[in-house]
């Protein structure tokens, strides 16, 4: 699937208002290579149009398996872990919190 200008646009308008864009504004977003797709598109659309902000893209994985993709500003949201905890509050969805064996939590 292709990135069309009114997905653009879409896009484009959900970042300038919130910083980001998910799969609640487009559902073709949970794939991918279409997430890298409109990342760029957007990206080229807001070059053209002077508009700031570094556009981002990157999957993470959630409690239960499941997995998203965020497109977002990095003026708006600075790190990784801040868009990570954007899209579950967005998805109403459980960030994966890492845990050690109790092998790897002994200190040598």
């Amino acid at each position: 699937m292709s990135a069309t200008a009114e997905m653009v646009k879409k896009a484009d308008d959900a970042v300038n208002a919130t910083g980001y864009v998910t799969e609640k504004e487009i559902p073709e977003l949970h794939d991918m290579a279409f997430a890298r797709e409109l990342a760029d598109a957007l990206t080229k659309s807001r070059e053209k149009a002077s508009e700031d902000g570094y556009i981002y893209t990157e999957p993470f994985d959630f409690v239960g398996g499941k997995i998203s993709n965020i497109v977002w500003n990095m003026d708006k949201i600075k790190t990784r872990t801040d868009a990570e905890a954007t899209l579950a509050a967005d998805l109403n969805w459980q960030v994966v919190k890492p845990s050690l064996s109790e092998a790897d939590q002994k200190e040598f």
